[in-house]
């Protein structure tokens, strides 16, 4: 007589579930950040180049990014304002948020400071402390063979 033999069950089977989980979940996270950080650069600018400009930090969601044209134009994402429109739009962004606002500037590499000044007044105006200017990394002087 035969001696019935019982096939077992490995147990090596894995439940991937979590893992697939975790995947999908690191896809919507980059996805997500690499739109964030093209909405910063919806308007063209020729940004200055600065030998201690660091990477720029993640976009968060107090953060405004304010473009400047060589023309004096300023670019709150893709609307165009003046500085008495662009201090409401911040006072209002302030007042919404519930944390500090931050402010991107990022101008062009040609633009005068007479454009600057009044985006920098209607930050003081509508209580912005935290302005941060967009730059290129230039090669120091010991990084050029």
């Amino acid at each position: 007589m035969r001696v019935p033999h019982r096939r077992r069950r490995l147990i090596s089977e894995m439940n991937l579930t979590p893992m697939i989980d975790v995947v999908f979940q690191l896809i919507i996270f980059f996805l997500l950040a690499s739109q964030l950080t093209r909405q910063e650069a919806l308007v063209d600018v020729d940004l200055p180049e600065a030998v201690t400009a660091s990477e720029p930090a993640p976009v968060a969601p107090g953060r405004v990014a304010i473009q400047i044209t060589t023309d004096g134009q300023v670019f709150v994402e893709d609307t165009l304002l003046s500085p008495p429109e662009l201090a409401n739009y911040l006072t209002r962004s302030r007042a919404a948020s519930n944390q500090p606002l931050e402010v991107r500037l990022r101008g062009d590499r040609a633009v005068p400071f007479r454009f600057v000044e009044p985006v920098l007044r209607a930050c003081a105006e509508s209580g912005v402390t935290k302005i941060s200017l967009g730059a290129l990394r230039a090669p120091s002087t010991s990084e050029v063979p």
